[in-house]
């Protein structure tokens, strides 16, 4: 009798369940994809691919517009391809023993990470998750090691993954089902590694069992440190050990087929980012603009598919026809048709059907199409694309600042939930292939041990709507020193309660000034020192000559002194 595996079985089992709560999302999702992304509408719909069957219920592409505008407005304003769009910094525990060349190496690490992302597919792909992500609310990216580039990513489609949360509501499991043939499995796993189905298929001598398919399930999920004297599970680790079946986070491969393992392997850091657009509730799946907009969405598809039943008959309209004339109206572009004017009006043929009012449908379709919009923030980056034909960057993100108090929300997920652990993954997998500087001494920590530890970075936001967001800090700052400008007047002392310094660096990092540009603390505390010492020797020198003087001008006057002084008896 075979034996079975267990942790296949536990992590088939844990498969289903996940997808069993997906379930209640499934039939909104495809809803949504049938509107709004009709290319990926095969989530409980199986289609083919190049065959009709995706647009023919489609009358109006609003939504799909809308959702490209939003997509596009992220690619190029969170994450431009030509631009620095987040940066590395020393986290908090080295703020104030980095110095200048701690800073230096965290600025050259994030150039180099730029540019190896750039040479990646990353910006295909994260278009891809930003589609996802406006559609049907939440979407996921995978970070790993390419073998022509640094990085390779990859984009997983909704409806293909089911999720789980941590005890902080941060995505933390992620399994995911892909159909693999059997000549794509032993590629990857190698065959050895395989079950006797797939074997069995691979070893058959009708050729077309190579191109057999199998569904495998790709389960990613953090691993428990296991107690002494328990046996190791699919969820528990050896933390004692740093081979894949023991890494923090685990990588598990399973055929279902064959109900076997077919590769047990981890990662060091998490490799999937998973974001909601906005939180659903409890549930660990997103609220998405398509969803809000989804019935204004239907509304003008109707609206659309009726108004061009009412053109086809305002152009081609019905016609009633004598029962005498039957077979005798030509309505053809210049027929003739006979009839005698003799005849009652009844007699004559004349159109019927058409008092519909294209003009009220046309101008409900509008109304509604802007709600589509505004409710995938098309507004905000259409303000962003107007300002930049007149005027600054900067200019556009202080005039642009109030539309983005409804977008940070959702920009705030995504720097928590993909910017954040995306920037850690990528600083991970560029120090460990050796493609970063060799780090200066500030930057290492001393562990408890008595060694030293590189701690993780900090990542920081640059983009331009990020710096539009961190502009609002600025104005506020900026408008407080208008509104106590009198007061400053009348006792300038006032300024003493507030932090200048502090807010002139503040200020800098939020208009992202380069580092190179500004002066360490140490250097700012030097020079003002050396301003200091040298006001105080010009005061020594002025009082000096002060004195000198007065000696001077005490004995030219000494003579003049005498006379008036009486000589002594």
């Amino acid at each position: 009798m075979k034996e079975k595996d267990p942790i296949a079985e536990q992590i088939i089992k844990r498969n289903d369940a996940l997808k069993g709560k997906r379930s209640t999302c499934d039939s909104l999702w495809q809803s949504i994809a049938d509107y709004v992304q009709p290319r990926k509408s095969q989530i409980t719909t199986k289609k083919t691919e190049g065959v009709e069957g995706y647009t023919e219920e489609l009358y109006d592409i609003t939504a799909i517009q809308a959702n490209g505008t939003l997509a596009a407005g992220q690619l190029a304003y969170l994450t431009p391809a030509n631009d620095v769009w987040m940066k590395y910094e020393a986290p908090e525990q080295l703020k104030e023993t980095a110095g200048f060349a701690g800073k230096a190496w965290y600025a050259k690490c994030t150039e180099i990470i730029h540019r190896e992302r750039a040479r990646s597919n990353f910006y295909t792909e994260i278009h891809e998750f930003y589609l996802d992500r406006g559609g049907q609310g939440t979407a996921l990216i995978y970070c790993e090691e390419g073998k022509q580039t640094l990085f390779n990513y990859c984009n997983e489609e909704v409806g293909t993954y089911a999720i789980a949360q941590d005890d902080q509501g941060m995505v933390d499991t992620v399994f995911i089902e892909r159909t693999m043939t059997a000549r794509q499995m032993r590629q990857k796993f190698g065959e050895d590694n395989l079950g006797e189905k797939v074997k069995k298929a691979l070893a058959s001598s009708n050729p077309d069992d190579l191109d057999k398919e199998f569904t495998v399930i790709w389960a990613v999920f953090p691993r428990e440190d296991m107690k002494d004297g328990e046996p190791q599970t699919a969820l528990t680790r050896d933390a004692r050990k740093m081979d894949g079946p023991n890494k923090p986070i685990a990588s598990i491969y399973v055929c279902r087929e064959d109900k076997k393992v077919v590769r047990n392997s981890g990662y060091d850091e998490m490799p999937s980012m998973v974001s909601r657009f906005l939180k659903w509730g409890k549930q660990p799946y997103g609220f998405s603009p398509s969803i809000i907009a989804l019935p204004t969405i239907k509304q003008v598809n109707f609206i659309e598919k009726m108004m061009d039943a009412l053109a086809e008959k305002t152009a081609f309209p019905p016609v009633l026809v004598p029962e005498g004339m039957d077979g005798e109206v030509d309505l053809r572009s210049g027929g003739v048709t006979v009839f005698d004017p003799n005849a009652p009006n009844s007699a004559m043929p004349k159109e019927w059907g058409t008092m519909g009012r294209y003009d009220i449908g046309k101008d409900r379709v509008e109304v509604k199409r802007k709600m589509i919009e505004q409710a995938f923030h098309n507004d905000l980056f259409r303000m962003f694309t107007d300002l930049d034909k007149t005027i600054t960057a900067y200019e556009a993100m202080q005039r642009a600042a109030e539309k983005l108090v409804q977008f940070s929300p959702t920009f705030a997920r995504l720097q928590t939930e993909v910017f954040n652990p995306l920037g850690r993954r990528e600083f991970a997998l560029a120090f460990r292939a050796g493609a970063l500087p060799e780090p200066p001494r500030e930057v290492y920590v001393e562990t408890p041990d008595g060694g030293y530890a590189l701690p993780v970075p900090e990542i920081v936001c640059v983009s331009r709507i990020a710096l539009a967001i961190k502009a609002l800090q600025n104005r506020a700052f900026l408008e407080f020193v208008s509104l106590i400008q009198p007061l400053l007047q009348l006792d300038p002392t006032i300024m003493d309660n507030f932090d200048l310094d502090k807010a002139a660096r503040g200020i800098a990092d939020n208009v992202a000034l380069p580092p190179e540009w500004q002066r360490s603390e140490e250097d700012v505390a030097a020079i003002r020192q050396q301003r200091a010492e040298m006001q105080q020797r010009q005061q020594q020198i002025a009082e000096a000559q002060g004195t000198a003087k007065a000696a001077k001008d005490l004995s030219a006057a000494a003579p003049e002194l005498r006379k008036l002084v009486p000589s002594a008896a």
